[in-house]
C-alpha cells in the first residue's frame, strides 16, 4: 500500500525521491524537472584517482577496445549491466573491475550461481591477477575476514544469510561490500539473488555481466526489474559483432526438417491409449503434463530420429549433440556408435576428463546436456555442433551457440545443424496431432527468430 512520504517527499532544499539507483536513469527521463543522486562523497575521491590507476595498469591497454570501454563505463556509472556475448572477454572485464576496488582498499564480491561458472571465474581471476580470492561455497561457514575480493555462490550465500544463528554476520558482511559484480545476472530476479542484493546496502558499484538480458521491446517488465536491482544496460557486444571481428567462428547453420507425425500417431494407436479412461485423464491433464507426453513420444523415445540424428554425423569431425533430457542423451548415446554422453550426475574428475579427452580427439561424440550451457570453454574444439533437443529457450540457444563458436584451435567456421521437428496430419488427422504440433513448432518458431535476429546465415533443407 501506498505510505504518504516514505518514496517522494519534500525537505527544505527542494523534493526527495527514495529510489534503487538502478532507476536513476528511468527516474530522469520520466521527470522534467534535473535529478541529482545523492551518493557518498568517498565515491567522488575514488574517481580521481581512476584514471592513473587504468593509465598505469600493465593488463588494461592489451584489452580490445569495447573491453576497455566496459571498465571505463562501468567505473564511472558504476551501477548498470554490460551485455556481452559468449566469447567477448567479460572474464577479463570483472578481473579488473575486482582489481580496482582491491587497489584502492575497497572490497569486491562476485556473484554466480553454477560450479562451473564459480571455477571459470577463479582460473580467470588467477590469469590475469595475482589476488588472493575468498571461496565462499558449501565449505565456508563464516564470513571471510582476509583479502578484498570474494567469489561466492549464490544458493550458499542466501543459506548463509538466512541462517538463524550466523545470518546477522553474513548480513554486515554482505552490507560492507563496496563493489558488487554478478556473472550471468540475467538470473538475478530469482529469490536467491534478490536476497543478496537486498542486503548489500553499501555496494557503491553494482555491475551485472551476461549475454542473455531480456529484450526491452518484448520483456518490458523483465527489463524494468534488471534495472532496479544493478541498472540499464550500458554496453553490448553481440554474437554479430564478435564473428564480424573474426572473435568469433562465422557459424553455417542449417535446419534440417524431421517428420515426427507417424510416431505421435503410433502412440495415439496403442490399443491401452485408445481407452476411453486413458483419453479422458490424458485430455484432463495440464499443458506441461501433455507437453512432456508429446515430448517423450516424437523425440525421446523415437528410435527412427535417433537414426536421423545419427545420420547428420560427419566422419572425422568433432561434433557436440546438445539436448535438454537426460533421457534424451542416454538414448541417443546407444544409438550412436563410439559417442559419449556427459550430464549433470557425472563427478567434477569424470566430467573433466571426459571433455579433456574430446580436446584430444580420442572422443569423437559428445552428447551433452545443459550442464555446459554455462561457464564451459571446452566445447570450443567442436567443429560441428548438432542442437537434437527440438526445445531450448533463446537463453539456453544462445550460451550454446557462444560455446561453439570459440575459435578453439584457430577455427574460422562452426557448422550448426538444428532439428526442426514437425508434424503433418496426412492421411489420419486428429486433435492429438494438433495439439503436438503446437508444442513442437512453438519451440522450433523459437528457436528460427533468434537465428534471423542474430544475423546468422540458414540454409533450410527439408
Amino acid at each position: 500500500l501506498y505510505t504518504p512520504g516514505r518514496w517522494c517527499r519534500p525537505h527544505a532544499l527542494g523534493w526527495e525521491i527514495r529510489a534503487s539507483r538502478g532507476l536513476l536513469g528511468r527516474l530522469q527521463a520520466t521527470y522534467p524537472c534535473p535529478l541529482e543522486f545523492s551518493g557518498n562523497a568517498y565515491e567522488e575521491r575514488r574517481q580521481a584517482h581512476m584514471d592513473a590507476w587504468l593509465k598505469d595498469h600493465p593488463v588494461f591497454y592489451t584489452l580490445r577496445d569495447y573491453q576497455q570501454d566496459a571498465i571505463l563505463v562501468s567505473l564511472n556509472v558504476q551501477w548498470g549491466r554490460i551485455a556481452f556475448a559468449t566469447n567477448a572477454g567479460k572474464g577479463a572485464v570483472i578481473t579488473l573491475l575486482a582489481e580496482f576496488a582491491a587497489h584502492h582498499e575497497l572490497s569486491a564480491l562476485i556473484l554466480c550461481d553454477e560450479l562451473s561458472v564459480f571455477g571459470a571465474l577463479v582460473e580467470e581471476i588467477n590469469r590475469w591477477t595475482t589476488l588472493p580470492i575468498n571461496h565462499i561455497d558449501r565449505t565456508c561457514k563464516t564470513p571471510p575476514t582476509f583479502g578484498p575480493v570474494s567469489v561466492a555462490m549464490v544458493p550458499t550465500l542466501a543459506r548463509r544469510i538466512a541462517n538463524e544463528t550466523t545470518g546477522k554476520m553474513w548480513r554486515a558482511w554482505v552490507a560492507e561490500q563496496d563493489m558488487v559484480l554478478l556473472d550471468e545476472a540475467d538470473k538475478a530476479t530469482a529469490p536467491t539473488w534478490k536476497k543478496i542484493l537486498a542486503n548489500a546496502k553499501g555496494s557503491h558499484w553494482r555491475l551485472g555481466f551476461s549475454g542473455t538480458f531480456p529484450d526491452p521491446k518484448t520483456a518490458a517488465h523483465a527489463d524494468l526489474q534488471l534495472d532496479e536491482l544493478m541498472g540499464p544496460i550500458l554496453l553490448r557486444a553481440k554474437n554479430a559483432d564478435l564473428i564480424k571481428r573474426k572473435i568469433s567462428a562465422t557459424p553455417h547453420v542449417t535446419l534440417r526438417s524431421f517428420n515426427a507425425s507417424g510416431a505421435i500417431h503410433a502412440a495415439e494407436e496403442d490399443p491401452l491409449f485408445k481407452t476411453a479412461h486413458a483419453m479422458r485423464t490424458w485430455w484432463q491433464q495440464r499443458g506441461p503434463a501433455k507437453r512432456n507426453w508429446v515430448w517423450e513420444h516424437a523425440i525421446t523415445n523415437n528410435p527412427a530420429r535417433h537414426a536421423f540424428v545419427a545420420s547428420l554425423i560427419r566422419p572425422d569431425c568433432p561434433t557436440a549433440i546438445v539436448v535438454n533430457r537426460v533421457a534424451h542423451g542416454l538414448a541417443l548415446a546407444n544409438s550412436i556408435p563410439g559417442a559419449v554422453f556427459l550430464d549433470g550426475t557425472a563427478d567434477p574428475q569424470q566430467r573433466n576428463n571426459t571433455l579433456i579427452a574430446f580436446q584430444q580427439d580420442k572422443t569423437r561424440i559428445l552428447i551433452v546436456t545443459k550442464i555446459l550451457d554455462r561457464g564451459t570453454n571446452r566445447l570450443g574444439h567442436t567443429t560441428d555442433l548438432i542442437f537434437a533437443s527440438g526445445e531450448g529457450s533463446t537463453r539456453q540457444t544462445l550460451q550454446r551457440i557462444g560455446r561453439g563458436l570459440r575459435r578453439t584451435s584457430g577455427k574460422a567456421f562452426l557448422r550448426l545443424v538444428d532439428v526442426i521437428d514437425c508434424v503433418e496430419e496426412g492421411d489420419y488427422p486428429s486433435k492429438l496431432l494438433l495439439t503436438a504440433a503446437r508444442f513442437i513448432h512453438k519451440a522450433a518458431r523459437t528457436r528460427i527468430t533468434l537465428y534471423q535476429s542474430e544475423g546468422f546465415k540458414v540454409e533450410i533443407i527439408v
